[in-house]
């Protein structure tokens, strides 16, 4: 399960190690401020794969280094497929998208755990 107070926290850090504020973070993101205190917060309880990928790119992180907290300063590259994705979530209505992002989530969990069994199993 992942854990939304620990997002908000890991974002908040990086937000601070960057010396941005949090109106800066939300307008590099394209997201509101006050959207952006309450994920900060954790206060968003069901938020989307797409804006947590546009503050993971404002923030020049993966997603995956929001969840778990390490970074590595890296800027992210989307493949042709990603970005396509990331466009077409973007034309759909917030909720729409909200939805598709955490169909989208536990397709790819449940496809890495499968993924890693198929490791040990070696």
């Amino acid at each position: 399960m992942i854990d939304i107070h620990k997002i908000g926290t890991n974002i908040a850090a990086k937000r601070r190690k960057l010396n941005l504020s949090q109106e800066q973070l939300a307008e590099l993101a394209g997201v509101s401020s006050n959207y952006m205190a309450r994920i900060e917060r954790g206060e968003v309880k069901n938020f989307s794969a797409i804006n947590l990928l546009k503050i993971a790119n404002a923030l020049k992180v993966s997603i995956d280094e929001l969840i778990s907290g390490s970074y590595k300063n890296k800027a992210i590259k989307l493949n042709p497929y990603q970005q396509k994705l990331f466009n077409l979530l973007d034309m759909l209505e917030d909720s729409t998208s909200e939805q598709l992002s955490k169909l989208f989530i536990e397709i790819i969990k449940t496809a890495s755990t499968t993924d890693i069994n198929k490791k040990n199993d070696k």
